[in-house]
C-alpha cells in the first residue's frame, strides 16, 4: 500500500530544503523509489487521453496510477545548510500560485475520471512564505475562491471575483469545479531557523 506521508517523512530526513521545484520533483521520485523499488516512476507523464497534460510524478504500483502533482513557492532567501547555500527565489503571484495548485486537483480528478488505472493522487505544497496559510487580507480579494487559508474546505465552482484584471488572470482565467470536498490542512515540513523565511510548511491534498 502506498504511503505518501511515510514517503514525505523520509524526503525531510533527507532534505529540508530544495533549490526549486524541479529539485524537489526529483528528490521525492528517488524516495518513492527508494521506499518502493518495484514501483514504476515517471516524470513529466504524458497520459493518452490528454497529450497536453504533464502529471509532475506518476506512480504505478501493480499496474495502478498514483499521479502527484507538486508545488514549491518560497520566499526570496539565502540558507546554509550541511556548507551548502540555497539561494531561493522570490516567488510573488500568490494568487496565481493558489489557483495553480487547486487545478492541480481538478487535474487530478480528470486523471481518475479518465482513466480505470487510477488508484488515488496527490497534490503536494511546500513553501516558506507563512501568507499562504492566512485568509486574504481583505474581505473583497479577487482570488478568495482560490485562497489555501488553514482549515477550509474547497470544493465545487471556483471563480476570480469581477473586477480582477486581465492581466493577473492571463492563461489562468478559467473556472475551477472540484467534485470532492478537501479540507486545506497546513503542517511544518522544516524549521531551519527562527527567521521569517526559515519555516517550511506542507500541504498535502489526497484524491481518491
Amino acid at each position: 500500500m502506498f504511503d505518501i506521508y511515510k514517503v514525505i517523512e523520509k524526503l525531510k530526513n533527507k532534505r529540508q530544503i530544495f533549490t526549486s521545484e524541479a529539485d524537489f520533483q526529483l528528490e521525492l521520485a528517488w524516495v518513492i523509489k527508494e521506499e518502493y523499488p518495484n514501483a514504476k516512476v515517471r516524470l513529466e507523464y504524458c497520459p493518452q487521453f490528454d497529450m497536453k497534460m504533464h502529471i509532475d510524478i506518476l506512480v504505478i504500483i501493480d499496474n495502478k496510477w498514483i499521479p502527484i502533482e507538486l508545488k514549491y513557492k518560497t520566499k526570496g532567501c539565502t540558507k546554509i545548510i550541511d556548507k551548502e547555500i540555497f539561494n531561493l527565489k522570490k516567488h510573488s503571484a500568490k494568487d496565481i500560485n493558489c489557483y495553480l495548485y487547486l487545478k492541480d486537483i481538478e487535474r487530478i480528478e480528470k486523471i481518475k475520471k479518465e482513466d480505470n488505472l487510477f488508484s488515488k493522487g496527490y497534490a503536494i505544497f511546500i513553501t516558506n512564505d507563512m501568507t499562504y496559510i492566512k485568509a486574504p487580507l481583505k474581505d473583497y480579494s479577487f482570488y478568495k475562491d482560490f485562497s489555501l487559508e488553514n482549515g477550509i474546505i474547497k470544493s465545487g465552482l471556483m471563480n476570480w471575483k469581477l473586477g480582477v484584471g486581465k492581466g493577473t488572470t492571463k492563461n489562468v482565467d478559467k473556472s475551477i469545479k472540484l467534485n470532492g470536498k478537501y479540507k486545506i490542512e497546513w503542517d511544518n515540513y522544516s524549521i531551519l531557523d527562527s527567521s521569517n523565511s526559515g519555516t517550511f510548511k506542507k500541504l498535502v491534498t489526497e484524491i481518491n
